[in-house]
């Protein structure tokens, strides 16, 4: 899981992603510096500076906003 996580952090254009820990709990990936990929945990600080620590293990998915169709 943490290297799919490190290949999206790095992917240009960035694309702001979920990762989902259970059926209602996802966290909000919305730019590369908001996260950091540790060996064993995934830290997110959110914009408030409120920071989570997930194991790998706990993430169940990586889900992607679809796409907008702005012009």
């Amino acid at each position: 899981m943490r290297e799919q996580i490190l290949k999206l952090l790095h992917k240009i254009p960035f694309q702001a992603f979920s990762v989902d820990v259970a059926a209602d709990v996802a966290y909000s990936i919305p730019t590369p510096d908001h996260v950091l990929a540790a060996k064993n945990v995934l830290v997110i600080e959110d914009d408030s500076g409120l920071v989570d620590v997930i194991p790998y293990a706990h993430i169940r998915r990586i889900s992607f906003a679809p796409a907008s169709n702005t012009i």
